[in-house]
């Protein structure tokens, strides 16, 4: 009877402790922060980032901007945009945008291949409410509005988000 009531008290125990681990890991402030962004479609609209003239290539910023997001991330704030050309044939453009709003920071990176006219987008980190967070999608841009307007070049980000 002594071995049986040890071993149902080492039992508890055992039970206790891992619930207890489990509780604190689930509750971290990470999770708990990313708990209010939910995963599925996104559409980011980032504008006057990309206005800098001459324009760099050299992965210096390119401007300073504003960008709004629907759909699974709903935020506002201030953007900004870096760039870098493939120095050899330029045909590949690497821009990356760094959006800070209420609710964490955002690093979006667009590959833009100039030859087959693709431009994919996906998330490089996040930080607070976005941390952990994978996303991709397609870019798409208004290039000839820019030239027409200066100060108008607006960025289109439209894809996927998930923990």
């Amino acid at each position: 009877m002594a071995i049986a009531a040890c071993v149902l008290l080492v039992g508890v125990t055992v039970f206790a402790v891992f619930e207890r681990t489990a509780e604190s890991q689930s509750s971290s402030p990470a999770a708990a922060a990313g708990s209010g962004v939910a995963g599925g479609k996104v559409k980011v609209v980032i504008a006057g980032t990309n206005d800098e003239y001459p324009p760099f290539s050299d992965g210096s910023p390119v401007g300073r901007g504003t960008f709004r997001a629907g759909g699974a991330i709903t935020d506002t704030g201030t953007a900004f945009g870096y760039r870098t050309v493939n120095e050899y044939d330029r045909t590949l453009i690497t821009l990356r945008f760094v959006t800070k709003g209420r609710k964490g920071t955002i690093t979006y990176v667009v590959k833009k291949d100039t030859n087959a006219g693709t431009s994919r987008w996906t998330i490089a980190s996040g930080t607070k409410a976005y941390e952990g967070m994978h996303g991709k999608g397609t870019e798409r841009d208004n290039a000839s509005y820019r030239l027409s307007l200066p100060g108008g070049w607006i960025n289109t980000l439209r894809g996927t988000v998930s923990r």
